[in-house]
């Protein structure tokens, strides 16, 4: 790889999507920013820094988790956060035959115009790099609306009691969850697009811990979830970088190798999914991750992170890889480590 002329970073990242050469493999992290994700002033403003700071090839933007939630009105308190997730106070969403208030509404107004407004001003300061959107699945949007007061932190660890709940919506109106889910896609839709006119060079689409075993069967995923994600993803379809997260471990990585996306992002270490090696055999999109944010990232030493990134780039080759943690880092991961995955890219760069 160090044989090639210096890239930029926007030329690096385009080069790994497409499996070309590339001076050395693209590197990034990403996590919440608290309370900064409040406002679209200092989520840019937080955002931009993280991104210089470590020198980020390219950044994706860690917008409040429960933005999307907010649009169809649920309430939180922002005084009071759970991990990364404010107090739940109110949800539109009592019982399955609620399902119907779900209705398609504006993609560029209120919490959505906030975050059009963050895509804007991290343009202004990016300096020509490729910046993700981040847009929830239509499924995983839909769990956030079915959570209760009485359950303060709905992700991260997610508790069963409500994945029964989204199972029970479900499977007692499913003629209202597809209503719902479709009028949800559309509104996703529409702001994708928008976000992409801003300025995002695509989406980081996340599937929130769903399209895992345990949770739902693939029969459910396939019925709920799939073809709501690629009605959000049409809207985007000429973008120049559009990534699929799909968090949790024992995800369908099988079903996320089907989507009409350039990379994936998925847990590959400690959460029995596959290995870099493995995807490499079956996905056609770049492969993004390589890094356990879970352990390493957060508690190991910075050599341990080198070594575990010097191992993920050797596992692809350093081609069509994209170098990051498998999920968000927390918020108070060590920045020694978070260096130290940086310089793993210029140390596998160098000639032996």
């Amino acid at each position: 790889m160090s044989h090639l002329n210096k890239l930029t970073k926007r030329e690096r990242v385009g080069a790994a999507l497409r499996g070309e050469p590339v001076d050395r493999v693209p590197v990034s992290a990403w996590q919440h920013f608290i309370p900064a994700e409040r406002q679209p002033e200092t989520l840019a403003a937080a955002s931009l820094k993280h991104f210089h700071d470590f020198d980020w090839d390219w950044l994706k933007i860690n917008p409040r988790a429960t933005y999307y939630a907010e649009a169809w009105g649920s309430r939180f308190d922002f005084e009071k956060y759970s991990g990364v997730l404010p107090k739940l106070e109110s949800t539109p969403l009592q019982a399955p035959l609620d399902l119907e208030k779900i209705h398609e509404i504006s993609g560029t107004e209120g919490v959505f115009a906030e975050q059009l407004e963050v895509i804007k001003l991290i343009k202004a300061g990016i300096g020509g790099a490729h910046f993700l959107q981040t847009v929830f699945s239509p499924l995983s949007v839909l769990y956030f609306l079915v959570a209760r007061p009485s359950q303060t932190h709905p992700a991260e660890p997610l508790p069963e009691i409500q994945y029964e709940d989204l199972r029970r919506f479900l499977h007692e109106n499913p003629k209202g969850a597809h209503a719902a889910l479709k009028n949800i896609a559309a509104t996703l839709g529409k702001f994708s697009s928008a976000a992409v006119d801003a300025g995002a060079s695509g989406l980081f689409f996340a599937i929130v811990k769903l399209a895992r075993q345990e949770v739902l069967s693939k029969t459910e995923f396939e019925e709920f979830g799939k073809p709501y994600d690629l009605q959000v993803l049409k809207a985007v379809e000429g973008a120049p970088f559009n990534l699929l997260h799909i968090c949790g471990p024992r995800a369908y990585f099988d079903i996320a190798a089907e989507y009409p996306v350039h990379a994936l992002n998925w847990a590959s270490i400690g959460q029995h999914n596959p290995t870099l090696a493995e995807a490499k055999k079956h996905a056609h999109q770049a492969l993004v991750g390589g890094v356990d944010e879970v352990e390493n990232l957060q508690n190991g030493r910075p050599q341990d992170v080198i070594r575990e990134a010097l191992a993920a780039i050797e596992a692809t080759g350093g081609r069509h890889h994209l170098l990051t943690p498998g999920c968000a880092t927390n918020v108070d991961v060590p920045a020694e480590n978070l260096r130290a995955l940086r310089q793993a890219a210029e140390v596998a760069a160098k000639p032996a």
